[in-house]
């Protein structure tokens, strides 16, 4: 799969999720969950949150993953790659989605909720 196939799958991937907004930058799209980053596609790279202990485990296991270097600590960067299967991206940012999601308040978990479902 091309870079920027990979780039629409994953952003249309990620829209897909509930409460999402996204702010674009010289660099390019940073994707929300109410106020808390949680992905970002950039022009040679994805970045994606993640828990720390995650974090170790998908570095070693694929090349294509290091250490965040635009987002900051507890970030994931991913370099484009025929190698790395896209379900591997998309467990990445259900992870991070999952994880944003998790931090947000009770009552602002329920509104998303209800927006959604209601």
């Amino acid at each position: 799969m091309k870079t920027s196939e990979i780039m629409q799958k994953l952003e249309n991937y990620i829209l897909s999720f509930k409460g999402i907004h996204v702010e674009e930058t010289a660099d390019g799209k940073v994707f929300y969950l109410v106020s808390k980053p949680f992905a970002a596609i950039f022009s040679e790279t994805i970045e994606i949150k993640a828990k720390n202990d995650y974090n170790e485990t998908i570095r070693i296991l694929h090349d294509e993953i290091s250490e965040g270097k635009i987002m900051g600590e507890g970030w994931n960067e991913i370099r484009y790659s025929e190698n790395l299967p896209f379900e591997v991206i998309s467990d990445m940012a259900d992870r991070g989605y999952r994880m944003s999601y998790a931090s947000l308040p009770k009552k602002v978990q329920r509104e998303i909720e209800e927006y959604y479902h209601g």
